[in-house]
């Protein structure tokens, strides 16, 4: 087998490939982006509204804390500053993919927790109550989305480090796209943090 032939799965050069395939990440994020930034606006137009006084719960004691927010964006942080140093030491992306796949299960781990003990579900109805708890679940379902994403994107990461028959110059693109997306989540991560910080 050649070395034109041993890497290539696809008729399409590796630079082909790569740029098709950070394209279509990019459009995800803009499209991610779009979604994010509008429960953003929800978010502060029905706190603004608080129509009939019914944006926070009856009792306030049923919120989550300001730092649980910030504890549910921080496994995004890891992982985006794990795959960057990766990038800068292309030889060790393997063992920092790893490091970035952990922090990304752990943080998954954290928000499916966090969404299974709700406080703010009222007994008898099984409703939510208020609307802060409604823009919440929003935004923890958007993250615990960019968990998913970055949990498989770090695991094919891991699995390609390991294996010999990867296109150099495809797995670069690949490293870069994935830089990308984890550039990304941590961002919107940060950003639902801060915004669910400014809830009361």
């Amino acid at each position: 087998m050649s070395a034109d032939t041993q890497f290539h799965v696809h008729h399409d050069a590796p630079e082909v490939v790569g740029r098709r395939e950070r394209l279509g990440v990019r459009l995800l994020i803009v499209a991610d982006g779009a979604f994010l930034f509008g429960m953003i606006f929800t978010f502060f137009y029905l706190k603004n509204l608080n129509n009939g006084g019914g944006w926070l719960p009856p009792d306030r004691k049923h919120m989550f804390s300001v730092a649980s927010a910030w504890v549910g964006a921080l496994p995004l942080v890891i992982a985006f500053i794990s795959h960057k140093m990766g990038q800068r030491n292309l030889k060790a992306i393997g063992n920092f993919s790893i490091i970035t796949f952990i922090s990304l299960i752990v943080g998954l781990v954290y928000q499916l927790n966090q969404m299974g003990s709700m406080h703010f579900i009222d007994s008898e109805t099984h409703s939510f109550q208020g609307a802060y708890a409604s823009a919440w679940v929003l935004m923890a379902g958007a993250n615990t989305f960019h968990y998913i994403i970055g949990s498989f994107v770090a695991l094919g990461l891991v699995i390609r480090a390991r294996r010999a028959s990867v296109d150099p110059t495809l797995e670069k693109w690949r490293i870069r796209i994935a830089a990308s997306w984890f550039t990304w989540i941590a961002v919107s991560g940060v950003i639902c943090a801060l915004v669910l910080s400014l809830a009361k």
